[in-house]
């Protein structure tokens, strides 16, 4: 084995550790500024800004762990994906805009646009992603068409594991979000903020709505997706005409919806289903749990 692949598991783990502390230092520098320090140093809005700064560095690895997904995209549908993209996430911020917690330390707001830059690049290639299997979904229909179900196989499974990647990926920046969010209130009340001028509930709203735009993100698409494994079923073992199936085309049949991934075991389900509803579960805990909630 070369030496570049032993070491690089060091390697990233020392660079990971200085860039969290190099993140931590400057969201110490900006909630300090303009005679700020104290607050900033205070235990609350440390581990706010400890664990937002973790969060960056999870945004990072996030990013470089799917940005290899876009590749397959032509230039052209690159740049109009990232328009589309850029324009949902203006809305998305505009519909936030009024409804953040008046008050609280000015340094805050200047650290948060940041934040969220970071948290919206990291999300950009999955986003993509979830968006281009659209496009793949109907390349395979042609392919089908033409009598090719091996190729078409081998992308369904393909497409289920990136599908699989992207809602991961978009429920670790939406749960780290939610979290943040939760701490960041914390540290408001301990400053002296009413709770009625910070309430847990905006932390309820902020999960709904990051759960139902990631169910938009991703639903969509997977469903779609199943609808074409499914296809790809009928297609290789199609029902009898006589309606009287044998043995071996029932064993074949099962085999291929299983590879297929259409027959996915109860425990994948789950898994999917807790990656659509975790950032409203966090919200749930972030409100919730003692140290957390209003006090």
């Amino acid at each position: 084995m070369p030496l570049t692949h032993q070491v690089r598991p060091a390697v990233s783990t020392i660079a990971a550790l200085a860039g969290l502390i190099l993140v931590l230092e400057s969201f110490q520098l900006g909630l300090g500024a303009g005679g700020h320090a104290a607050q900033a140093r205070a235990p609350e809005f440390l581990a706010w800004s400890t664990f937002a700064s973790i969060g960056v560095i999870g945004y990072a690895f996030v990013f470089l762990r799917t940005v290899r997904l876009v590749r397959p995209l032509s230039r052209a549908s690159l740049v109009m994906s990232l328009v589309a993209y850029l324009a949902v996430c203006g809305v998305v911020l505009f519909a936030l805009s009024g409804h953040g917690p008046p008050g609280g330390l000015e340094t805050v707001r200047r650290v948060m646009p940041p934040l969220y830059a970071v948290a919206e690049v990291a999300a950009a290639p999955s986003v993509l992603t979830v968006w281009f299997v659209h496009t793949r979904l109907r390349q395979l229909d042609t392919a089908l068409l033409r009598g090719k179900p091996g190729d078409v196989l081998v992308q369904v499974v393909s497409l289920k594991t990136e599908l699989g990647r992207c809602l991961t990926a978009l429920s670790f920046i939406a749960s780290t979000g939610l979290v943040n969010t939760a701490l960041l209130r914390k540290a408001y009340l301990t400053e002296g903020m009413k709770p009625e001028v910070f309430p847990a509930t905006t932390v309820l709203l902020y999960g709904a709505g990051v759960t139902a735009i990631v169910t938009l993100i991703y639903v969509p698409a997977h469903l779609r997706w199943r609808d074409h494994a499914v296809a790809l079923v009928e297609a290789v073992y199609p029902v009898p005409a006589d309606a009287r199936p044998t043995e071996d085309w029932a064993d074949g049949r099962a085999r291929l919806r299983e590879l297929a991934g259409v027959d996915a075991p109860l425990t994948k389900t789950l898994a999917a289903a807790f990656g659509i509803l975790a950032p409203l579960v966090t919200s749930l805990f972030g409100v919730l749990l003692p140290g957390l909630k209003a006090g």
